[in-house]
């Protein structure tokens, strides 16, 4: 970034919401930031508060419950800077379980999908169509801010081994994928659509 001395900065500003959005990803962006004497808005105290991300002005304040359900053409561009305008805000993963079917029974097994927001710990059981959309890049869904993985989860057996089974099959993605919490995010219920074999 352009050196900038202090006169030409304004720090330490605060934004609540719904006036910003990050060029990068487009969400509304809630907290501090700096302002340069070319109008430009950056994320962070100050320009030594990395990483400083471009903001974009909305061209109105919207209240919370404006700002969740958004299909507006709301977003101006930065007076220095050109960006195409945002006619459509991407839909963001919603939970929605994956039932076993009989088949899945007479297998023994099935798949599950769980996708996870990139800069929180929070994850939520998806469907099928929404882990594909997540891993293809499809841009009507917030691809970049989730990661989306698949779990075998075991259907039959012995009780003890089919626990400890789907267990160690979550503590593995959590590993392999930095997704802290994950196993905790189950609350032992590793026996969950568990059918004893007759």
């Amino acid at each position: 970034m352009v050196y900038y001395p202090s006169s030409q900065i304004k720090s330490n500003l605060y934004t609540n919401g719904f006036e910003f959005i990050l060029s990068t990803t487009q969400e509304f962006y809630i907290g501090y930031y700096y302002k340069l004497s070319n109008g430009n808005r950056y994320t962070g105290h100050n320009p030594n508060d990395t990483p400083s991300i471009l903001l974009l002005k909305t061209t109105k304040n919207l209240s919370q419950d404006e700002g969740l359900g958004l299909n507006l053409n709301l977003i101006s561009s930065s007076p220095t800077t050109s960006y195409p305008i945002i006619t459509n805000i991407r839909s963001l993963p919603q939970p929605n379980i994956t039932l076993p079917t009989s088949k899945d029974y007479e297998l023994g097994k099935f798949v599950r999908y769980f996708a996870k927001k990139n800069n929180e710990l929070r994850y939520l059981e998806i469907d099928k169509q929404t882990h594909k959309s997540l891993t293809s890049s499809d841009i009507k869904i917030a691809w970049d801010l989730y990661s989306s993985i698949t779990v075998i989860w075991s259907l039959t057996g012995e009780q003890d081994k089919v626990f400890l089974t789907n267990k160690n099959i979550v503590s593995l993605a959590e590993q392999r994928n930095k997704w802290y919490g994950f196993t905790q995010w189950f609350r032992d219920n590793f026996l969950k659509y568990y059918l004893a074999s007759k």
